[in-house]
């Protein structure tokens, strides 16, 4: 199965080490590489990338194995970096999408405050891994968190219905965002909205205006 990745680049030679590090291709597999546009400048000023698409053969079976083993390799990497002792799982990969475990004696070092150390964690791992999003659980943290977080979104919907003022949340990732919107969102006397940007993006609920 021919696969293709779109690249921008400075060459073709750039484009490929992109590939090769963005996408975890086999650089030895690659059938063809395209140049859609070039690359261009104006007098050395306002520099363009050109665009590149990079053909190569490969089934998706052995694309998303080795996608995992990325995975779990650059997870191990920053774990050694941190100087933490934990076992790294893959407990679901699909579509672009690892889920991974961390278990062991660091637990709640990995954790860290309300789940900050591990939010940080999986942000790292995120943007070493670019061609998968990848997810990270501490032996069922997240469930247990959710449930905090859908307590939270209660009180502050409460707070903002009973002061009628503006409730600011501290930062939260995407997915702790979602739950506290999903909550909010059941309050038809309320709005609720996202501010800033990751990962200091946090939430902010307030009473809707009336007539």
């Amino acid at each position: 199965m021919n696969l293709t990745y779109q690249i921008k680049a400075k060459s073709k030679d750039e484009a490929i080490i992109k590939a090769v590090k963005d996408h975890n291709i086999d650089k030895s597999k690659i059938v063809e590489i395209i140049e859609i546009s070039k690359a261009t400048s104006f007098f050395g000023f306002f520099k363009k990338d050109g665009e590149y698409q990079i053909q190569m053969e490969k089934t998706v079976d052995i694309i998303e194995t080795k996608i995992e083993d990325m995975v779990v390799e650059r997870a191990n990497e920053l774990l050694d970096n941190m100087g933490l002792v934990l076992n790294v799982e893959v407990l679901e990969a699909r579509d672009h999408y690892v889920l991974i475990n961390l278990s062991g004696e660091d637990n709640g070092i990995i954790i860290g405050k309300k789940g900050k150390t591990l939010n940080s964690f999986e942000y790292l791992l995120n943007s070493l891994c670019k061609s998968v999003k990848v997810e990270v659980d501490v032996e069922g943290f997240k469930a247990k968190r959710a449930e905090t977080l859908r307590d939270l979104a209660r009180k502050m919907a409460e707070k903002a219905l009973n002061t009628d003022k503006i409730v600011k949340l501290n930062p939260m990732p995407p997915r702790e965002r979602k739950i506290i919107h999903e909550i909010v969102n059941k309050y038809k006397e309320l709005d609720t909205f996202s501010e800033g940007r990751d990962p200091k993006r946090y939430i902010v609920i307030k009473r809707k205006r009336m007539g």
